[in-house]
């Protein structure tokens, strides 16, 4: 199985994410099953509640959190938590250039502060290698038919000593029938249903979503073996499996266990925090340190950025990389130019 994303992949992933922007930010109505406006905002005010509890715990442990990067940011709500409430600054990083622009929405609706958004592809991260101190995301590495190349990336451009923190992952189900369908999790249909439906959902049913029909990947069956496979990488880990939102147990633990048994025979959520073998020497930088040319580091160079108002200028090969909106375009130019056509430098 190819362990990358395809054009199409990539495509449906900013056709999907554009149609959500127009009708959670516009006011358009394109999905019956999909929130509105006011929907969402409630939603992202729970998101940020729950960034804002899990960076502040590792803040507690003394962790450097500044330069950051999100990847998978979205919206960018979870990254204005960490430039506004925990005095960090960083870079938001997705593929969907409309879900990053809507942050200049988001910013006045949560009064927060904008990071750096980057418009990227995650298998080529625009980053120095050993460059940022820490990296985190939320239901991001799923959206790839293998996490691992995307975490191997991560890793390398994590500086020694630095840490990747992800959460809200899913993990494979050791039972499960396809008897019929449903509404995937996230959706209108699916909050509201009572306890007893979900739990006969997760067990009896194939779940359908927008994002599969515009051609997004949902990895949602990822055996923990994958898990404990990709995450090799990193020096030592701390991965927590948490079933039904209560349910927890360590990755690594005897699989004999009841609650690490359950976790197998149910699924869930798996989170990590994720240390990378070093020592971090503790910078304040600037997040526009870290930056390096796309096309550059495909030849394997690592060359600086300058930076005007109307493009991102690489001083080695003197490639412009345009910004549209407040949103830095850093991928190679042939792959923006097939998925994202309009933008012109």
């Amino acid at each position: 199985m190819d362990n990358r994303q395809t054009i199409d992949n990539l495509k449906g992933e900013v056709d999907f994410r554009r149609k959500l922007s127009k009708q959670q930010v516009e006011g358009q109505h394109i999905f019956d099953d999909e929130f509105d406006r006011a929907g969402i905002e409630v939603v992202l005010r729970e998101r940020m509640e729950t960034t804002s509890r899990h960076i502040r715990s590792l803040i507690d442990k003394n962790f450097v959190i500044s330069p950051y990067v999100e990847i998978g940011a979205e919206r960018c709500q979870r990254s204005m938590v960490m430039e506004t409430d925990l005095n960090a600054g960083g870079a938001a990083v997705d593929l969907s250039f409309d879900m990053l622009k809507s942050a200049d929405y988001y910013k006045d609706v949560f009064k927060k502060q904008l990071p750096l958004r980057i418009c990227a592809d995650l298998n080529h991260a625009p980053f120095k290698t050993g460059s940022i101190p820490f990296v985190f995301c939320y239901q991001t590495l799923h959206h790839f038919p293998d996490p691992a190349p995307i975490v191997a990336e991560v890793h390398r451009f994590i500086a020694p000593g630095g840490v990747f923190f992800f959460a809200e992952e899913p993990f494979k189900r050791g039972f499960h029938l396809s008897l019929y369908k449903t509404d995937k999790a996230f959706s209108t249909q699916h909050r509201d249903r009572g306890v007893l439906r979900k739990a006969l959902d997760h067990l009896f049913a194939d779940l359908t979503c927008n994002e599969v029909e515009h051609g997004v990947i949902e990895n949602d069956d990822i055996p923990l073996k994958v898990w404990r496979k990709t995450l090799a990488v990193f020096d030592r880990k701390d991965i927590r499996l948490v079933s039904i939102n209560r349910i927890a147990s360590d990755l690594d633990e005897s699989v004999i266990l009841p609650k690490r048994l359950f976790n197998s025979f149910w699924g869930g959520e798996i989170t990590g925090t994720c240390y990378k073998a070093g020592k971090l020497e503790h910078s304040t930088g600037s997040i526009l340190d870290a930056l390096a040319c796309p096309v550059c580091l495909a030849s394997g160079k690592e060359s600086d950025l300058k930076c005007a108002p109307d493009a991102f200028i690489c001083q080695e090969c003197g490639v412009q990389h345009p910004v549209k909106d407040g949103v830095v375009f850093l991928m190679e130019p042939e792959l923006r130019g097939r998925i994202y056509p309009e933008i012109l430098i």
